[in-house]
Parts: structure tokens; C-alpha cells; sequence
């Protein structure tokens, strides 16, 4: 019987600095109290809270702090990756004790959080810096990895969002054929649930915690009948990974129970 380290994800959430304004008719922080309330609920203990960026959609200090209010109840360590929708600069100051774009030791788990954000654009592409880090993780066969960035590093299927998202993906896969120790990704962005893969390691997308992208579409369309959500993750010690989506009006349930 292996441990078992659990992990939430939450992204896309686009706050503002006013909590009680609304982006694209969404009140953001209102969806995002409630996601977090369930996460809460269902995980409340978790060893790890990786947030996957587009956090504040206005880049507004307010906006940072008043994430920051709610982080600040949790007893585990928090990894963040910039979106394109972020200030790198004002996460640093204002997540505090956030890893930005930094890592996560859990056991043999290495959480491994790299920048994807080009500013002034809504594509991705990882940084130099970035890649030599994920290589040294990738050849440390005793590490179990799992990558963590906001676009996702393949095509989800939905046109338009393919056409913003990582520009690198070739040179991305051609790392990961490299290196035989990472056991998922972990992105954002695409405000949808979506499950792919890179060879062996697989791909997951997580929805946002505000509207939904309807999967498929040509071009930008919503999907209204999608709540929006959160997923966890059940990292286990021999490099399984368990995972699902929760959805606001999913029946309850207790994921993990922590002494």
C-alpha cells in the first residue's frame, strides 16, 4: 500500500480587484467562492493547491490580495503558474509564500511549475530558463514529476484556443521523449476538462472556475450547460495518479480524509 499525497487545481478564475464586479457578465469572485467552497468541502486537507493561472484579469494588486485572503487558510504549501491574463511581478508580491513558477517537493513527488506566458499575448511559450529546469527534473530517475504550466502543451480539439495556445509544443514533446520520469501535466486556460497525451504521460486541462469554452468549437463559443469547477488529483507513491473534475452542483463527497 502506497501514500497518497492529494492535490488541488484550481484555474482560470479572472478576478478583479472589485469583488463585486462582474468580467463578461460573470461575477467572478462570487463563482470563485463557491468553487473554492466546495474544494473545501471535498478536500479539506490538502497536501498541495496548485493554482493554474488567469488569475486576475486585471492584474490589479486588490485583485492578488484578495486571493491571497483566502490562500491564507490553507495549511499546505501553493504552486501558481502565470496565464496570459496575470503580472508575474504582482503574484510574487502579493500570493505571499506562493511558489511562482517555482516547485513542490511531496515525498518522491516533484511538482515542477514553469512559465508559459509571453507578455502581451494570449499564446504560450516556455522560456529557455524553463526548459533547462524541466530537463534537470526529467533525468532524475527517482523523482516522480508532474509539470504544471498554463497552456497546455497539445491541441485540446477546439480550434480557436489551439490557435493561442503553446507555439513550442514540438520542442516540448521532444523533452518529454527524453526524460522518463514525469507522470502527467497539469494546465489551464482552455476553461474546459480535457484528457490527452504526450506518449505514455498524459495531459490534463482543469475547467475554470468561472465561464466555460465549449469543447470542439471553431470559433470562441461558450458552453452554458457546463458549471464551472475544479479538479483533484491522488498522487500516489509508486508515479499512479488518480484524478476527476467536480462541478458546482455535483453531489457531495469526501475525497480524502487527513489525519
Amino acid at each position: 500500500m502506497t501514500d497518497i499525497r492529494y492535490i488541488a487545481h484550481l484555474t482560470d478564475p479572472h478576478l478583479l480587484a472589485d469583488p463585486a464586479a462582474r468580467l463578461h457578465g460573470w461575477a467572478v469572485a462570487d463563482a470563485f467562492e463557491q468553487v473554492w467552497a466546495d474544494m473545501r468541502a471535498c478536500l479539506p486537507a490538502p497536501d498541495a493547491l496548485v493554482l493554474g493561472g488567469d488569475l486576475v484579469d486585471d492584474l490589479s494588486p486588490a485583485g492578488y490580495r484578495w486571493l491571497a485572503d483566502r490562500l491564507a487558510v490553507l495549511d499546505c504549501p501553493v504552486l501558481a503558474v502565470a496565464g496570459n491574463h496575470d503580472d508575474p511581478q504582482a503574484m510574487r508580491q502579493h500570493l505571499r509564500g506562493a511558489q511562482v513558477h517555482g516547485a513542490l517537493d511531496l515525498g518522491p513527488w516533484h511538482l515542477i511549475g514553469l512559465n508559459t506566458q509571453v507578455p502581451g499575448a494570449e499564446h504560450g511559450q516556455l522560456r529557455a530558463h524553463d526548459r533547462r529546469r524541466l530537463d534537470t527534473v526529467l533525468a532524475d530517475p527517482m523523482r516522480q514529476c508532474l509539470v504544471v504550466m498554463h497552456h497546455p502543451p497539445i491541441a485540446v480539439g477546439t480550434a480557436w484556443i489551439d490557435a493561442i495556445g503553446l507555439v513550442d509544443q514540438t520542442i516540448f514533446a521532444d523533452q518529454m521523449a527524453g526524460g522518463a520520469s514525469c507522470r502527467g501535466v497539469l494546465a489551464g486556460h482552455v476553461h474546459q476538462a480535457f484528457t490527452g497525451a504526450l506518449g505514455d504521460c498524459p495531459i490534463w486541462t482543469t475547467p475554470s472556475t468561472m465561464r466555460q469554452f465549449l469543447p470542439g468549437a471553431t470559433t470562441f463559443a461558450e458552453d452554458e450547460a457546463a458549471a464551472p469547477g475544479w479538479r483533484w488529483l491522488a498522487l500516489h507513491d509508486d508515479g499512479r495518479i488518480e484524478t476527476g473534475i467536480r462541478r458546482l452542483g455535483d453531489r457531495p463527497r469526501r475525497i480524502a480524509l487527513k489525519a
